[in-house]
């Protein structure tokens, strides 16, 4: 059997143990600051969902609105709640005392 030669070692020079401890130093930087970023993105994410349930919310009261049919009654709910009309027949009671 032949003898195996044993090749010699090959010594990295000190610039490239400096290269790589830079890098590796600079790798491991980044990553903190992109998972740094990513937290940051997902509470932006959780509240402009929160937005956007309310906003549907909002969307579907004002399409219900707009489904009930236009009556007398709902005339008359709008005068009074948006309007602040009264009909002749209503007591009015103003209250100006403060508590």
């Amino acid at each position: 059997m032949a003898k195996e030669k044993k090749q010699p070692k090959k010594k990295t020079s000190f610039f490239t143990k400096v290269a790589l401890f830079v890098f590796v130093g600079f790798c491991a930087i980044t990553i903190f600051q992109l998972y740094g970023q990513i937290v940051e993105n997902r509470e932006e994410i959780a509240a402009t969902e929160e937005a956007i349930a309310y906003y549907q919310a909002q969307i579907e009261a004002l399409n219900k609105e707009l489904a009930t049919p236009i009556d007398y009654t709902y005339i008359r709910k709008i005068a009074k709640s948006k309007l602040n009309f009264s009909m002749p027949d209503d007591i009015i009671i103003y209250n100006d005392l403060s508590n």
